[in-house]
């Protein structure tokens, strides 16, 4: 037996789990160095019951799985936003390929009076929105701000 093979064992004979054999003992009867390592093991199984045992806190077990919820719920989230787009981009090619089937099989014909209709809607609609554009660029700027305030207080660490 060799030196490498009762370093493998010398736990689990401590332990009380396996028996030195025979070749073991005549190498320990032998060996100083096995029998220092085997003498330093055993003082070891004696100091370790003294160490004191520190005990968590009481809120130590519900706040990791607190934790852990909250990374498989985000984890869950990111998955549900990828899932959505992709069946978002997967619902507006089949529209897009249905409405190009159907344009070039000729059932949908844009003639040059929708196009002169539609043309003439955007036109008359941005001439309306024009002069309220300021209005309308102060109201975006302070819904914006008033949001990024609300995420703000939601997400901030206030020590209290």
């Amino acid at each position: 037996m060799t030196c490498d093979q009762i370093n493998l064992r010398i736990d689990a004979v401590l332990d009380g789990d396996e028996a030195w054999t025979s070749d073991a003992r005549a190498h320990l009867d032998t060996c100083s160095r096995c029998q220092s390592r085997v003498a330093l093991a055993q003082g070891i199984n004696r100091w370790l019951p003294q160490l004191p045992v520190d005990t968590p806190p009481a809120t130590f077990t519900s706040g990791v799985m607190a934790r852990v919820r909250r990374e498989r719920w985000r984890a869950e989230q990111a998955l549900d936003a990828g899932f959505n787009v992709a069946i978002a981009a997967g619902l507006l090619l089949i529209v897009a390929g249905v409405a190009g089937l159907a344009w070039s099989s000729g059932l949908i014909v844009v003639g040059a009076d929708v196009v002169a209709l539609m043309r003439e809607a955007i036109a008359v609609t941005g001439a309306e929105i024009a002069p309220q554009l300021p209005t309308y660029s102060v109201a975006a700027l302070l819904l914006t701000m008033g949001l990024g305030v609300w995420w703000w207080t939601e997400h901030a660490n206030f020590e209290r």
